[in-house]
């Protein structure tokens, strides 16, 4: 005889089964999709959108099966929006695009001086994007960089891309920005934004003749003396305001910029001989210690004290050097802190006279200044930046030419 409980009991297994088998209708494999690894947005003259899509395209194992490389296929289109251009690609190629392995946004100078705002608050919106997907401002058209950008040992475009933005961490000739940051940055009331400045190797590059300027780092992208026609290069750093961007910086400025921001690792400097007339001295530094900013309102003008504890070890060897005398050492480090102290100045008042940008976001410094948050507000501290002043103090430690002694 039946039951209702066996009745009951059929019925939960039949819609078990139903539901566990009708799970997955909708999926989508990997051979479904198009992914994307990087993405350039452009602009013409009548504001009609260009986007690029650098999409990849896996590669079979090969033969001895111990490595595995993928090509790629750049497609343009022109459109009113993201969205919209992204719908016309769909119906244009044989997969869905998928945004969710996307390393790099591109975005040419041009668009990128008329605002990003829409652009970056849509992408923030895409739930595909990553947020540490990093954001890049080409000095050429963006369709131009992303065609040009062909990993030559890397075997994986993706790779690639992670790999050559990391070099950031060791040179300081650029800076990481990631879509996360940058959205925070545009928005906030109290620094401004960066991004890496992109470009492409012409090799029409000229070497400076002015002495002592630290000449290997005195470039922006397109401008380095890298023997590597119609390659790209990141180099220098794209400065905004709000989200425009209103400057660049050179490798240089760069690393005045890291070191105060806290974000550099280890750099290496070009510094002026104290024993060599017309000669430079090469260095290797990092931080010893935090730095230490102050800022002060005199009379409503911001007075900003940066105090910066380095330490470096000599990389140049020669018969004018002595590492193990102390007046020498001495020497080394005056020099060291005096030419740094004037980088880092004339880096200050750029961006705060010429570009009108808190890009250190010394305004967070400034915050415990007011009481209320309509007292900052009411304060208008992104106007007032260019009216700040600075004091600068540098100390670096030679601590020796070599790390022979520190071996185990």
């Amino acid at each position: 005889m039946i039951t209702f409980k066996k009745i009951f009991l059929i019925f939960c297994i039949l819609i078990f089964m139903l539901t566990s088998l009708s799970g997955c209708y909708d999926a989508r494999g990997i051979e479904d999709l198009a992914y994307v690894t990087a993405l350039g947005i452009d602009i013409n003259d009548d504001n009609v959108l260009s986007l690029t899509f650098q999409i990849s395209i896996p590669g079979t194992s090969s033969e001895s099966g111990s490595s595995q490389s993928s090509k790629t296929e750049n497609t343009t289109v022109q459109c009113s929006s993201i969205d919209s251009g992204i719908s016309l690609i769909n119906s244009y190629i044989s997969k869905q695009i998928n945004l969710s392995h996307c390393k790099v946004i591109v975005f040419s100078e041009k668009i990128a001086s008329k605002g990003l705002n829409k652009y970056i608050d849509t992408l923030s919106n895409n739930v595909e994007i990553r947020p540490d997907c990093n954001i890049i401002i080409s000095r050429c058209p963006a369709k131009d960089f992303i065609e040009n950008a062909t990993p030559s040992i890397e075997t994986l475009t993706a790779r690639y891309y992670e790999v050559a933005l990391k070099s950031s961490e060791y040179t300081g000739y650029t800076t990481s920005t990631e879509l996360a940051t940058f959205v925070n940055d545009v928005k906030n009331s109290f620094t401004q934004a960066v991004a890496i400045l992109g470009g492409i190797n012409t090799g029409d590059a000229e070497l400076t003749e002015e002495p002592y300027v630290g000449i290997d780092g005195s470039y922006k992208a397109n401008e380095s003396p890298i023997d590597d026609v119609n390659s790209v290069e990141t180099f220098g750093t794209a400065v905004f305001r709000d989200d425009k961007l209103v400057g660049e910086l050179t490798g240089l400025e760069t690393i005045c910029f890291l070191l105060i921001y806290d974000k550099i690792e280890i750099c290496t400097i070009s510094i002026p001989s104290p024993f060599k007339p017309d000669s430079e001295i090469d260095l290797s530094i990092r931080k010893s210690k935090q730095p230490r900013i102050n800022v002060e309102l005199v009379n409503g003008t911001p007075y900003i004290c940066v105090n910066l504890f380095l330490e470096a070890h000599g990389l140049t060897l020669n018969e004018s050097v002595d590492y193990t005398s102390i007046n020498d050492v001495g020497m080394l480090e005056d020099s060291a802190e005096q030419y740094l102290k004037i980088q880092i100045t004339d880096f200050l008042y750029k961006t705060s006279k010429e570009f009108d940008s808190d890009i250190c976001g010394f305004g967070k410094y400034a915050l415990s200044k007011y009481l209320t948050w309509k007292d900052w507000e009411d304060s208008k501290w992104t106007d007032n930046y260019k009216n700040s002043f600075f004091n600068v103090n540098v100390n670096v430690s030679v601590i020796s030419g070599s790390e022979f002694d520190k071996s185990p």
